[in-house]
């Protein structure tokens, strides 16, 4: 099965995900559905990789330690072109350090 690239003029979700006051600010590629469904999709794809695969990620493991539920998504912004999103998700990382992402961060 072949893989489509993503395209460099598609619409990207930004998004901050809370609970329990710990804050992770995530991205998304939005695609043809709407930026609700888009954002809903991203994290379930999180919720499944905390459950079934190893990583390390400080925000998976908060995941496992049996924060599956209550989760608030808001969407902060929603970005034209995929360098464009990373550089602002990025910034954002940087600036705001929420403490579920470690990327970005030091």
């Amino acid at each position: 099965m072949k893989r489509k690239t993503a395209r460099k003029d598609s619409n990207y979700v930004i998004y901050v995900a809370t609970h329990n006051g710990q804050a992770y600010i995530g991205l998304t590629r939005k695609g043809s559905t709407t930026v609700k469904k888009a954002v809903a999709e991203r994290w379930r794809k999180h919720i499944s990789r905390a459950r079934n695969e190893d990583r390390d990620w400080v925000l998976y493991r908060y995941i496992k330690a049996g924060n599956w539920c209550g989760w608030e998504h808001e969407v902060i912004t929603v970005i034209r072109g995929r360098a464009e999103a990373y550089a602002y998700e990025r910034e954002l990382v940087k600036h705001i350090q929420p403490t579920l992402n470690d990327q970005y961060i030091g």
